[in-house]
């Protein structure tokens, strides 16, 4: 499960639709309607000591509209685990409660034990009612937070494992979070004062007196018996954990009372429909209204560029390369186009250069476009806005063999890669930096590792796999013909299983009939013919008819071209496509295809060092005496 609360808390974090910017440029225009918002807006901090006295006060209130709790354990053991790492989650929206603004509401889906006398005076509650809040966005890490640190959740009780988080923690394993059961008795430790439970957490002076005990006396670490610094070492990192928890701050982005209601309104409408959050491009767009009208320059861009549109590229991509550019040409700075930097540019400087810009990403898509991607299996866009950057700052580089061959194989290298870095910001910028200064001074291009093996090829089965893409795109780039027709390859194409997906309920495992190795690409008529019959009988009738034509040798080299391992010419080329055969056939088809990958990287083919120690031999081992 990915960290879901890792991103930046920004001042302005409205949630706004499709549909409602729609309705939004009909009433009274985007941009002001934003502007707007802005001004009756302001930000707040609530560390977790205060925001839990204004929980247990019944301060927040979720519009009845509003969709109930909703998140699964796992994902609440990943917000406390980021708080407890003092990790960013993100601000909360919230409008002050008021007369003009009347909404059904309701109280966060938290039960809240009675308030013992010492916990109730640690932390000093609010009345209820003493002030009140509408939660327009936050409902789900709201109600985690109160259910963990206020021991509120209906049927069970959290505990941090001490042990776990002496252990596990460094790892970044949630594993130290532990849910029970709540029964008659709930009590503070459990397991051998193993575990404690999450709201002693607010208490630091027992929190430190429970940590110490276990680590002392428990017996669960025998290397601490007879070494008491290291004991205390284990304690100390422990409550340094427990400190973080309680300095933890939340930021709200508080509506002033007097919002109007219609805007209001709007606002709870649109959360409640769709959770999209105000993108940077919105905010530029309201940002520099009317002059530049950004809205209306993206819509120039895709209407000239049908690529840009294809592709969907959204404005905030073009405002990134107009960054990038600037900051190279203007400021000499590390290239790093950060919102502060897109939200920045002078309004000249934007009118001006908009259209290069958009010009130049275009050409980056189309550059692409040649090395097999398409819009259904785009690359990252993060890698088209370095490319498209360095084209505006050198135009006509790709006609430079050097730089496109060099360009061609970071490409491949890029989205082939295992693990591939993420393309955010710091990443787009150190990629164009480079390739200006391959283009400036002739550097060397740094190409991240690729290696597969023929098992890696067969386990890749989601488009949604950036591997999976890319080896689709080279496909492309030697896929030319239609397998079964022979004719050129265009238009509309499609994935088509060589052995039918329906083979699974003959026992052939589903994850092997999706496999990468087990697809070909084809035209759709071509896809529709085959339907459902196995290549024994689809892929040998094609054999049998180029045979009687006496052209087995165009049909081989077709073969060939579509990663087909077997010649039509072999005296066992039915056998050799049956489903008995199948994953002979899915090996072999998965060696084509890494021979095809360490062709196009070339010295980037590189095995992890593990891999490589496992090779060697047991000599190599052998020291002198």
């Amino acid at each position: 499960m990915a960290r879901f609360v890792v991103y930046r808390a920004v001042s302005v974090q409205i949630i706004v639709s499709e549909v409602f910017l729609f309705q939004c440029y009909k009433l009274f225009n985007l941009a002001l309607f934003i502007k707007f918002l802005i001004q009756i807006m302001q930000t707040i901090n609530f560390d977790i000591g205060q925001l839990l006295k204004k929980i247990r006060a019944g301060n927040f209130l979720i519009p009845q509209f509003q969709r109930d709790f909703t998140w699964k354990e796992g994902q609440t053991r990943l917000l406390i685990d980021s708080i407890a790492r003092n990790y960013p989650c993100g601000s909360l929206l919230i409008l002050g409660k008021n007369d003009e603004v009347p909404l059904k509401s309701r109280k966060l889906d938290a039960i809240y034990p009675p308030k013992s006398d010492d916990i109730q005076n640690l932390m000093n509650f609010d009345e209820p009612g003493s002030e009140s809040y509408y939660v327009l966005d936050g409902q789900q890490r709201l109600t985690s937070i109160a259910r963990v640190f206020l021991d509120a959740h209906p049927n069970r009780n959290y505990y941090f494992d001490l042990k776990e988080m002496h252990i596990m923690f460094k790892s970044e394993n949630p594993s130290w979070i532990v849910s029970r059961q709540r029964g008659l008795k709930n009590p503070e430790r459990k397991d051998n004062n193993r575990l404690i439970r999450t709201d002693i957490a607010l208490d630091q002076a027992k929190c430190d007196v429970y940590i110490s005990e276990y680590i002392e006396d428990s017996g669960d670490f025998p290397e601490f018996e007879s070494n008491k610094n290291l004991a205390r070492q284990a304690s100390a990192s422990i409550k340094g954990i427990f400190e973080t928890i309680r300095k933890f701050s939340i930021p709200f982005v508080a509506l002033e009372n007097d919002a109007p209601l219609e805007s209001v309104c709007r606002v709870f409408e649109t959360i409640n429909s769709t959770g999209t959050r105000l993108t940077t491009f919105d905010l530029a767009v309201a940002r520099y209204y009317p002059d530049p009208d950004l809205k209306e320059l993206l819509d120039s861009s895709l209407e000239n560029h049908q690529i840009l549109m294809d592709y969907e590229i959204d404005g905030e991509r073009i405002l990134q390369i107009l960054s990038l550019f600037f900051l190279r040409n203007k400021v000499n700075k590390f290239p790093e186009a950060t919102r502060s930097v897109l939200l920045s540019l002078e309004p000249g400087f934007i009118n001006e250069h908009w259209n290069s810009a958009s010009y130049h990403l275009s050409q980056a898509c189309e550059w692409v476009n040649q090395l097999g991607a398409t819009s259904k299996t785009p690359p990252p866009h993060g890698i088209l806005v370095s490319m498209a950057a360095t084209l505006m700052c050198f135009p006509g580089s790709l006609s430079k063999p050097e730089f496109s061959s060099s360009l061609k194989k970071w490409y491949f290298c890029s989205t082939l890669a295992a693990a591939p870095a993420p393309a955010n910001n710091y990443k787009i910028g150190d990629d164009f930096r480079k390739f200006c200064n391959f283009l400036d001074n002739g550097g060397v291009f740094q190409y991240t590792r690729v290696y597969f093996t023929v098992e890696d090829i067969i386990s890749i089965k989601h488009i949604s796999d950036s591997r999976y893409k890319s080896i689709q795109a080279l496909m492309r780039t030697t896929v030319k013909e239609d397998l079964l027709t022979g004719n050129s390859l265009g238009g509309d194409l499609e994935d088509h299983h060589i052995f039918p997906y329906s083979l699974n309920k003959s026992g052939i495992n589903k994850n092997k009939l999706n496999s990468i190795a087990n697809k070909i690409i084809v035209s759709k008529e071509t896809n529709r013919s085959i339907n459902n019959l196995n290549p024994d009988k689809y892929l040998y009738d094609v054999v049998m008819r180029h045979k009687s034509e006496g052209t087995t040798g165009e049909l081989n080299r077709r073969l060939k071209c579509c990663f087909i391992p077997y010649s039509s010419d072999s005296f066992d080329f039915q056998k050799k496509i049956s489903k008995e055969n199948f994953d002979e056939f899915l090996k072999d088809r998965a060696q084509m295809i890494l021979d095809r990958i360490q062709e196009v990287v070339g010295d980037a083919w590189k095995a992890p060092l593990e891999q490589e120690d496992s090779n060697l031999e047991d000599d190599e081992f052998v020291t002198g005496s």
